[in-house]
């Protein structure tokens, strides 16, 4: 992690502008740190710099003398986990582990630590000085020939201290041969760790990955991946076969794409996770999905709306027939919109059924019908049968295909309200997706209440969101003139323990609302391009581009232009 400490100490006070541009310049001629010229100018000493870091990243400041560094356990840490992450340990209270710096950690190299040493970490920042000294007791240690470490044994027998995690250097030595009977209880041990680390961190998505010489583990949080760990190579038969048993996988099968699911509790929490193996090169590689039904029966007010497209969305919702479809890319939010929507609409006077590939959230008052194609059960059988079950509202997980599009047309015609999902990038684009589909198009004009596209954008972290000001380049990217924004305050989060230092934290929706009204239903019926569709739903209609939505979250300090580029091009 890059530290600006000049710039930190200037906008802290502790130096002038004219004393930081000396430190500048005698770093360049000189070739010493920011720091060092700092300290050698005299313009700050070492625990002034450190403070003021600490300060800064909201660490704790620890003035450590040479009492202090005597009293030093150093078994706390290995040598080699000290110098690989550039930490040494302080002390051990109870099942914390403090552990030090002189410079800022990165929160993702913390989080590697809790994994590798087991145990809850408390970072403090210290001086160089200190750091230094401490860091020489290693060097004045006598070592032993050979570095003893527990059995597995001893560490499944531990107490409460070991109880949560699984250290890196007993994983090597238990791994040599990953046939060892012995490597079973490790084995659960580090993959309910990964499991339960994933729910800490709010992911959304597991990935084990071989690579060719390790087995890397990544959390998707808030729509990135974020690698958290990197274990051995020797022990990926093992966790694999482990995630495999877990979700009623064949484990023998190596050669074929399979899909299961586990259901588990997480310190008294259900939770499902639905797991997909593909074979890649170095092994397979295993994605799960963690689907928490509180995170989906969310209200339709919580997702992000413009109160404008809040109400005309509400509207089409409680339409008697017609499809309302909703599009995006996967990952883009789209069934937990369906679910709210039916959230909010299912009544005991109406009959919901549901037909879905797979089921992910059990949903209360709702029939649910899951895809089977070994079995038969396709999206258009299924939605034939479900047709004579006498539904109010049917929701069609997808519509892939003219098939399942052509009885989706001819239930909404026939006074049944379609919910589905197609894969597009906007919404005019959907319109013309189901006519190459082989759609009639005056069946799509007649049977279409609306379409709406939709992305998730990271939101800026609430505990250290600062005001932000942009450049007038980065503000052209988006379309904005910075003369027309004299009164608009931009927010970007700086990064702190809230947020893991990305400066976000959670996500909102952006949306496209289409309302098909009479002037655009000509247009289908004739056949016009999505682009006289689309200008005519922002003249006609008023909708607004997925684009100017964002930049209304972005006005409004709830996330970043960065975001509404990376989400919209």
């Amino acid at each position: 992690m890059k530290i600006l400490t000049g710039k930190i100490l200037l906008e802290n006070g502790i130096l002038s502008e004219s004393q930081l541009l000396n430190a500048e310049k005698l770093s360049e001629e000189t070739g010493v740190s920011i720091e060092g010229a700092i300290k050698g100018l005299g313009f700050a000493t070492s625990e002034d710099i450190a403070r003021c870091l600490a300060g800064n990243f909201g660490v704790e400041f620890m003035d450590v003398d040479k009492s202090v560094i005597n009293d030093i356990d150093i078994s706390l840490i290995s040598e080699n986990v000290a110098s690989k992450h550039i930490v040494v340990p302080i002390k051990k209270e109870g099942n914390v582990l403090i552990l030090a710096s002189s410079s800022p950690l990165d929160l993702l190299t913390l989080d590697n630590l809790r994994f590798i040493l087991g145990v809850d970490i408390k970072f403090v920042l210290i001086t160089p000085e200190s750091f230094k000294n401490i860091q020489e007791l290693y060097q004045q240690r006598d070592k032993p020939e050979a570095e003893i470490l527990p059995s597995v044994d001893n560490i499944l027998d531990a107490g409460a201290e070991e109880a949560d995690g699984v250290s890196i250097q007993l994983i090597n030595e238990t791994f040599d041969s990953a046939e060892d009977k012995e490597t079973d209880a490790p084995v659960i041990k580090i993959v309910l760790h990964i499991i339960s680390e994933a729910v800490k961190a709010q992911a959304s998505d597991i990935h084990i990955e071989p690579m060719s010489d390790s087995l890397r583990v990544r959390y998707r949080i808030d729509g990135v991946c974020q690698q958290t760990n990197v274990l051995p190579r020797n022990i990926q038969n093992a966790v694999i076969s482990r995630i495999k048993i877990m979700s009623n996988i064949d484990i023998t099968e190596k050669r074929k794409p399979q899909d299961g699911r586990i259901s588990l509790m997480i310190e008294d929490h259900p939770l499902d996770l639905r797991v997909s193996t593909i074979p890649v090169t170095n092994g397979e590689s295993i994605v799960m999905r963690l689907l928490e039904s509180e995170s989906i029966m969310v209200n339709l007010d919580q997702l992000g709306f413009e109160l404008d497209d809040l109400g005309l969305f509400r509207e089409a919702i409680r339409r008697p027939n017609g499809i309302l479809l909703i599009t995006g890319p996967t990952g883009s939010g789209k069934t937990t919109t369906l679910y709210s929507a039916l959230n909010e609409i299912n009544a005991p006077e109406k009959k919901l059924i549901t037909v879905e590939n797979p089921i992910e959230y059990d949903l209360r008052g709702v029939n649910q019908c899951e895809v089977n194609e070994v079995a038969g059960l396709t999206f258009p059988v299924i939605l034939r049968s479900i047709l004579r079950q006498d539904p109010n509202i049917v929701v069609v997980g997808e519509i892939r295909d003219i098939e399942t599009a052509e009885i989706a047309i001819a239930a909404a015609l026939t006074g049944h309200l379609i919910l589905s999902t197609l894969h597009t990038n906007d919404a005019p684009s959907a319109i013309t997706r189901l006519v190459d589909m082989g759609a009639k198009s005056y069946l799509v004009a007649t049977s279409i209440l609306g379409v709406m596209a939709q992305r998730l954008v990271r939101k800026n972290c609430p505990e250290c969101k600062k005001p932000f000001i942009y450049s007038t380049e980065k503000l052209a990217m988006v379309g904005l003139d910075p003369r027309e924004l004299k009164d608009v305050t931009f927010f970007k989060g700086k990064g702190c323990s809230n947020c893991k230092g990305t400066g976000y934290k959670g996500r909102i929706g952006i949306y496209e609302l289409m309302i098909i009204n009479n002037e655009i239903k000509d247009m289908i019926y004739n056949g016009e391009t999505k682009e006289k569709i689309k200008n005519a739903a922002i003249v006609g209609c008023g909708m607004k581009t997925l684009r100017e939505d964002g930049l209304c979250k972005v006005f409004k300090g709830n996330t970043t232009i960065e975001e509404i580029i990376r989400v919209t091009g």
